[in-house]
């Protein structure tokens, strides 16, 4: 029985993944999305070739609140999911940050952890990432 643990990203070849054409990315960005563009890009402009698609992110006109992003299939929610640990009080933020060295790392001086990070997967998305990105982009406010 060999058993490996592993926390870098590969593509494994073969199964699905070859037969099927089945890859993912991350969309990744600190700015807000303008509400109005976000919600027209998921409504008209989805990529039908994204089977799943999940992540956080936040509103220019509500930049205190984290939302989680879910598609699969058809389905298509934003739901909040609580506030972003930047509007906690300073003292009870500074401590937040002392024990937790990853988040330090991540912290954006002027945002805080807020941040737009979405997992796309879907098939022949390789050839579509880029084009997908530039959709989001101009989704940012």
């Amino acid at each position: 029985h060999h058993h490996h643990d592993h926390d870098h990203d590969h593509d494994h070849e073969g199964g699905e993944v070859e037969e099927y054409g089945i890859g993912t990315f991350v969309y990744y960005r600190r700015k807000p999305f303008d509400l109005g563009l976000f919600d027209d890009f998921v409504a008209r402009k989805w990529p039908r070739d994204v089977v799943r698609a999940k992540g956080i992110c936040y509103f220019d006109d509500e930049r205190d609140m984290c939302y989680v992003f879910e598609q699969a299939g058809k389905q298509k929610t934003v739901k909040q999911a609580g506030q972003w640990l930047a509007t906690m009080p300073k003292d009870e933020l500074a401590q937040v940050l002392m024990n937790n060295p990853q988040l330090q790392k991540e912290w954006d001086q002027e945002l805080g952890d807020r941040m737009i990070k979405i997992v796309f997967i879907g098939q022949h998305i390789k050839e579509q990432k880029d084009a997908i990105i530039a959709e989001l982009d101009k989704c940012l406010a």
